[in-house]
């Protein structure tokens, strides 16, 4: 019987995340074979990036950092969504509103043209 991926698949919530120290200051993460972020030293702290490399947080302990990469509730990473969802809105009325005047104008000015 042939196994398929999703039968063989294990759920990323139960993979262990691995940590290596690639360099002086700097901590790799990969989980389920994946690579799943970093954490980078630097002057009075340490920055945690996510697996696209968008920072997620400065924190003062190495551990902290780290830590903030395995939950999606950390606060930071929260209110970084919240930040994110905010500004889709925004841009999206703000490009809906321009479009709707343009539309009204260009409806305005038909029969003149």
């Amino acid at each position: 019987m042939a196994v398929t991926f999703a039968e063989s698949a294990t759920p990323l919530a139960s993979v262990r995340v691995f940590w290596a120290k690639v360099d002086a200051g700097f901590w790799v993460a990969h989980r389920g074979g994946e690579y799943f972020g970093c954490v980078d030293a630097v002057a009075g702290g340490f920055v945690a990036r996510d697996a696209h490399g968008v920072p997620v947080g400065r924190y003062d302990a190495l551990t902290t950092a780290k830590s903030s990469l395995r939950s999606t509730t950390h606060p930071a990473n929260v209110s970084r969504r919240r930040r994110r969802d905010r500004a889709t809105m925004v841009t999206a009325t703000a490009v809906g509103g321009t479009a709707l005047a343009l539309g009204l104008t260009a409806g305005a000015l038909a029969p003149y043209l």
